[in-house]
């Protein structure tokens, strides 16, 4: 059956739009980690563990926004209400910075290393409202992108209909590729931040000012540019994007039978 041209471009059209809200919440969530550094003066270890506890939440949006085979593509219409959404929101941002605040005990060990080397007293710089309003404003973000897109991948449909009713949106073998290419970047990006810790320990605020606003732009820049992250690093884009795939494998099997 043929598609109609309209059909097709309000769909692309869509599709941009969404892709435009889940850049600008990402460089909304890459900044907060440099409102209180360059704003209110803040310490670099405060910016070391905001920034770790960045990293840890797209560590956790690119773990719980990866499709699989068996993820709903069908809503109940209720879910579409702004007080359903909002609620959504607020129950991802938990739960994802419930997680990432977990992986961030690993993470953020040159923080802890640098803050044992200056004094810094974490009980009071955890309770400062500069760093813990912009830990949940950083949450909420998260939140409010993994609803985006849960959203862009599902159809409200008609109340008691099967989750499964609607079909797949977009491209799904090509949507798990890009997951495993965003997954090496992330990695890339942790390895990037051990080397600005290393270095901020080593000069201190003064002489590396300007390093944390240019690691915000490259986490920008490979949110919003994947594709020319991958030619960066491209041996390791390729082993990630070209590994099999075990949903798939799954599915391939159940066919067989």
């Amino acid at each position: 059956m043929l598609v109609p041209e309209e059909t097709v471009a309000a769909s692309a059209s869509s599709a941009v739009v969404s892709r435009a809200h889940e850049i600008a919440l990402d460089v909304f969530r890459h900044a907060f980690p440099l409102v209180p550094f360059y704003l209110t003066h803040g310490s670099v270890a405060s910016y070391l563990l905001l920034t770790a506890f960045d990293l840890t939440l797209g560590f956790m949006l690119i773990v719980g926004t990866t499709r699989d085979l068996r993820d709903p593509t069908t809503v109940d219409p209720r879910a579409a209400w702004l007080i359903s959404r909002l609620a959504a929101v607020l129950v991802l941002a938990v739960f994802l910075g419930v997680a990432a605040a977990v992986l961030v005990v690993p993470l953020g060990v040159p923080a802890v290393i640098f803050g044992l080397a200056t004094g810094v007293k974490w009980r009071e710089l955890v309770l400062r409202p500069a760093f813990w309003i912009s830990a949940a404003v950083m949450m909420l973000i998260a939140g409010a992108r993994a609803q985006r897109s849960f959203e862009a991948t599902t159809t409200v449909g008609k109340r008691g209909t099967s989750p499964q009713a609607a079909p797949v949106v977009g491209d799904l073998a090509q949507d798990q590729k890009r997951s495993k290419a965003a997954y090496a970047a992330q990695v890339t990006l942790i390895g990037t931040y051990v080397a600005l810790s290393y270095g901020l320990s080593i000069f201190g605020r003064g002489g590396f000012f300007i390093f944390p606003a240019l690691y915000a732009a490259l986490l920008v820049f490979y949110d919003a540019r994947p594709d020319l992250g991958q030619k960066i690093f491209p041996k390791l884009w390729r082993e990630t994007a070209t590994r099999p795939q075990p949903s798939a494998n799954k599915s391939r099997r159940h066919q067989r039978r």
